[in-house]
């Protein structure tokens, strides 16, 4: 029992991670239509933010820039990258997100090199020992900071006029634009919520590992399992199919596979595919256009 928790506890802080990297690409993609490959990477720019506000800030305030960065960055990427080229179909766009990924891995590492960064936790002291296993401070922090983004999405898209004007673009986006919402603006929300959330997210773990240039990619594709997971279109089955993915990595990990864990992990990618498109849902979501 002692071991099945550990494993729990150890894969609660990177599923919340993979989670809200799905839902960042559910965010834009409900929107759109477009995949944004470039959301790990965004991420890394949150986390990165976090260590170079961290100097001067407490380990909150250095979060809560990480978000601001990485929601600022996605929004930039979407005015210089991908709205200049609305006209030239999805697949494009999609395509120029995996551009913008490498551009944005490459300014990162030019500015902060190769080596891996941490800044101080939210929470300072021991590891908390939880029916058996152990579980950082910081990490309870992740699936806290996490839990509060579902909620906080979730009242903005249920309950805000904006959200509901951003869940009538996820539903038809050309009956939207006929009624009278700016799609443009929408957009414009949608790559802000899309990279805040990665960001802040990815920002918490920092302090209990370290974040490298390189992380991004790994991360974003492990992110978009989970979307897939969440049939790009629920965010609480996104965050679901994220502790999912983290579950069968960490059992990879302490099996005989240690070392091919990240190779079963995106594995799975292609059997989902395959199997099962739609993820979780019961269906596949027709759009009609």
């Amino acid at each position: 029992m002692e071991t099945v928790m550990q494993l729990f506890l150890t894969a609660l802080p990177a599923g919340a991670i993979y989670g809200a990297l799905g839902v960042a690409y559910v965010i834009v993609h409900r929107m759109t239509g477009m995949v944004n490959f470039a959301v790990g990477d965004i991420a890394v720019v949150g986390a990165f933010g976090a260590v170079v506000a961290s100097a001067v800030l407490p380990p909150i305030g250095a979060i809560l820039v990480g978000a601001i960065s990485a929601g600022v960055v996605s929004v930039l990427m979407y005015f210089l990258a991908i709205h200049p080229l609305r006209k030239q179909g999805l697949m494009v766009q999609t395509i120029v997100t995996l551009g913008v990924g490498i551009a944005v891995r490459s300014a990162l590492q030019l500015v902060f090199g190769t080596g891996p960064y941490q800044f101080a936790p939210i929470t300072a002291g021991p590891a908390i020992e939880i029916a058996g296993g152990v579980i950082y401070r910081q990490s309870i922090w992740v699936v806290v900071i996490t839990v509060a983004a579902y909620i906080g999405l979730a009242y903005f898209f249920n309950r805000t006029l904006t959200g509901k004007a951003l869940s009538a673009c996820a539903v038809n986006r050309y009956a939207a634009g006929i009624v009278g919402i700016n799609l443009v603006v929408m957009a414009t929300i949608a790559f802000a919520l899309s990279g805040a959330v990665a960001g802040v997210v990815l920002a918490a773990q920092v302090p209990s590992s370290f974040i490298t240039i390189g992380a991004g990619f790994a991360l974003g594709l492990k992110g978009f399992i989970a979307a897939i997971l969440g049939g790009f279109h629920n965010i609480g089955l996104t965050l679901v199919g994220g502790f999912l993915i983290a579950i069968v990595e960490t059992l990879a990990a302490v099996s005989v596979f240690t070392e091919h864990a990240p190779t079963i992990v995106f594995s799975l990618l292609i059997v989902l595919l395959i199997l099962r498109p739609q993820g979780l849902t019961r269906k596949l979501v027709a759009e009609r256009v």
